[in-house]
């Protein structure tokens, strides 16, 4: 055979070659070399989880004790008190509600010192409408309906029958009569968790009250089992469809994209874990917060969260209409570098955007950790302003739990106790504001809507 022959022969065989190993490679990785067509085909069915868990999620998130001068925040460490609360008060029932009524600052301040009281308080301001259809049993249908308040004031005397609906930010309030009001039991809850809450005073930071500790506190710590689900699982929650439909995904640096047609687009943050999604075709014209809060659910629901209890609202931003929920512990607000356990929605005219993680939380585990120590908020604003801080100009301040994976194991997240301070939009745990250099430092900012944010 003539040497130009096997030259050809020998071509042939390598081109064969290479060509089955790009095939190889291809098929073990699509993503990378070009593009990938996914079949993703989903009935969708409504979750009964979603729907009765509505009342949990927007139950309030912390409760004060006012007696005679003294105000304490009720604490229990075998779950949060408000829970309890909520569910002794179901069977109350309003009549109607009345006109608002603007107070002034004293009065205002007088109000919140009513002797013999119990005030739920929530993280984020909310729509009478969202709380007349998941905290009672049967929903008020005449009077005024049409607003937004931030805690509920519950006379314990037994005298006067009626709730008050006070919004911290504008200062006023709405009266309601109240009948079923079996005020025995309440009471009971609360003197039980007082014994165990925390001695506070409200101090007056960017429109709003926030707690201020005055002395020590020990708290508990906690553990809680994580869900990690894979981006596919969350691409066909939110891409579903009765046929097959074609999902393109691509690899961009760190990011992974999923695309359906030019209205849909998923992208995981595959260093983080954190994943946007956008839809076009869903738009809201209604910039009402009921409507806001609605339809924020609604998005949160379609993620199918294993740790849906855990979640609870925490605020609105009503520049970018963003409603955001965050997992908590015992009533407290989880924070942790990536917004782990965090989740944003917003519904507008150009579409729904919501901001999730891989990484949530599920099931708390049983732990014997001692509690932790922390010092009176005195002591801490000391600090802040040894390090050059103005606490007046402090955007907020929160008893919350720093979320650290466990080094042990993969699958568990450890919950320790701190103050969180907001500066600058930011939230970092009260040392780091102190000391930059404290472990962790940059790990712990936490962004978006929150407390402060909500009602600024």
């Amino acid at each position: 055979m003539k040497l130009s022959g096997w030259i050809l022969r020998i071509s042939l065989i390598a081109m064969v070659t290479l060509s089955l190993v790009f095939s190889f490679l291809i098929w073990q990785n699509p993503s990378r070399l070009g593009r990938q067509e996914t079949n993703v085909t989903v009935k969708t069915t409504k979750d009964p989880n979603v729907a009765q868990q509505a009342s949990h999620v927007f139950s309030p998130t912390t409760a004060y004790y006012q007696q005679d001068d003294r105000k304490t925040m009720l604490f229990t460490a075998d779950g949060a008190i408000t829970d309890k609360l909520r569910t002794a008060m179901t069977d109350w029932q309003l009549t109607k509600m009345g006109p608002a009524k603007k107070l002034s600052a004293s009065d205002y301040t007088t109000l919140l010192a009513t002797h013999e009281s119990l005030q739920l308080l929530y993280a984020g301001p909310v729509a009478f409408d969202r709380f007349n259809r998941t905290f009672f049993a049967q929903r008020l249908t005449t009077g005024d309906l049409d607003f937004q308040f931030t805690r509920i004031l519950v006379d314990l005397t037994g005298a006067g029958e009626q709730l008050q609906f006070i919004n911290d930010r504008t200062r006023t309030v709405h009266t309601a009569p109240v009948t079923g009001a079996k005020v025995a039991p309440v009471r009971d809850l609360v003197r039980r968790a007082a014994t165990t809450g925390f001695d506070i005073t409200e101090m007056r930071l960017s429109g709003r009250e926030v707690a201020t500790f005055n002395t020590a506190i020990k708290v508990t710590p906690y553990t809680f089992l994580l869900d990690q689900q894979s981006a596919n699982h969350f691409v066909s929650l939110l891409m579903p469809s009765n046929s097959a439909s074609a999902v393109d995904t691509r690899e961009i640096g760190a990011e992974t994209v999923y695309t359906r047609g030019a209205s849909q687009r998923l992208t995981l943050d595959t260093d983080t874990g954190g994943i946007q999604f956008e839809d076009a075709t869903v738009t809201t014209r209604d910039q009402t917060l009921a409507t806001a809060l609605r339809q924020g659910y609604t998005s949160l629901g379609k993620l199918g969260l294993q740790g849906l209890n855990t979640m609870r609202y925490f605020g609105y931003d009503t520049a970018t209409r963003t409603v955001t929920f965050r997992a908590c512990a015992l009533g407290l607000p989880i924070f942790n570098a990536n917004d782990n356990g965090v989740v944003t929605t917003a519904n507008t005219q150009s579409g729904r955007q919501l901001n999730f993680s891989m990484y949530n939380l599920t099931v708390a585990i049983p732990t014997t950790q001692a509690a932790v120590s922390l010092p009176s908020t005195a002591t801490v604003f000391a600090q802040l302003q040894g390090a050059g801080y103005d606490v007046s100009a402090l955007q907020d301040m929160v008893l919350g739990y720093y979320w650290k994976a466990d080094s042990e194991s993969s699958q568990v997240v450890s919950l320790t106790p701190t103050y969180f301070v907001k500066i600058n939009g930011l939230y970092k745990r009260y040392t780091q504001w102190v000391d930059p250099t404290d472990e962790a430092a940059t790990a712990s900012e936490v962004k978006g809507a929150s407390t402060g944010q909500a009602l600024q």
